[in-house]
């Protein structure tokens, strides 16, 4: 694998993990994350002598991991404020039941 091929192969597939990210899309992401794990084993696998411009390209990534990770850190704080949002509707809607039989007093 060459530092281009390399450097290809990432950002498709960086860009393939933010579509996954902005589309709460589960299995784009772990597409993705399979993808990634693809390619680390293929650097494992070069030798090691070889290794160093690949590493050197990886660099070049990381404004694209940085825009991943901070999707990401967006999307988990929006889903938490739906969370919230559906805990206050729930207790809402739970407080201001009204009884369907009313009790005679006695």
């Amino acid at each position: 694998m060459t530092a281009d091929q390399l450097l290809h192969k990432m950002r498709a597939v960086l860009a393939d993990e933010r579509e996954g990210i902005l589309r709460f899309d589960a299995v784009l992401i772990a597409r993705a994350n399979d993808a990634k794990e693809l390619v680390l084993r293929a650097l494992r696998e070069t030798p090691a002598a070889q290794r160093a411009p690949l590493f050197a390209a990886l660099e070049e990534l990381k404004p694209d991991l940085r825009c991943n990770q901070i999707l990401l850190a967006h999307a988990q704080a929006y889903l938490e404020d739906v969370r919230e949002e559906a805990r206050a509707r729930d207790e809402r809607r739970t407080s201001s039941v009204v009884p369907l039989v009313r009790r005679k007093a006695s």
